[in-house]
């Protein structure tokens, strides 16, 4: 694997940034100065570099999209316009409601504080996805429960599972 010079580092973050927002490989080649083959080069010859510049970039420029997004939203919440103003709230709250829920739950050890309020903030049909998905996760394989089974019932369940695994793997 190669290590880029400091001059070509910096020059490959602005052509992510600039690749990212969307420019061509010759666009991004005239404004950095460079020739667009040395640019394709130091995609295949730094691979893991460019790709995590590129992904770092992207999730900059989405980022900044979603913020000017919501910003312009709430503008429109101050419209004259009761339709606008009600269009506006309602895609605001989608957005909003989008955004968390593609957020992954915090990781319980580096943050076991934080892990127990996203529990609590959590419905019951929520907190019942995201257990069969850990134990799914933990066994390979669904959790057969009753759909209308009590949460207790599912917890038992879940104990009886783990004491069984539990005897059966080699002390």
């Amino acid at each position: 694997m190669h290590i880029p010079q400091t001059r070509t580092r910096r020059d490959m973050e602005r052509a992510a940034e600039l690749r990212a927002g969307g420019a061509s490989w010759k666009a991004t080649a005239e404004a950095i100065g460079r020739h667009e083959a040395v640019l394709r080069r130091w995609a295949k010859d730094y691979s893991d570099d460019w790709e995590r510049l590129y992904r770092d970039a992207d999730e900059r420029l989405k980022r900044e999209a979603n913020n000017e997004s919501r910003a312009m939203l709430r503008t429109l919440l101050r419209h004259k316009s009761s339709k606008i103003r009600l269009s506006a709230a309602d895609k605001l709250s989608q957005l909003i409601l989008k955004s968390k829920a593609v957020e992954p739950p915090p990781d319980p050890r580096s943050d076991l504080r934080a892990f127990e309020a996203c529990l609590e903030s959590m419905t019951d049909e929520e907190l019942e996805l995201f257990m069969c998905k850990f134990i799914e996760g933990v066994y390979g394989k669904p959790l057969s429960v009753r759909t209308d089974a009590e949460p207790a019932e599912i917890a038992r369940i879940v104990m009886e599972k783990v004491k069984e695994d539990a005897s059966k793997s080699p002390k």
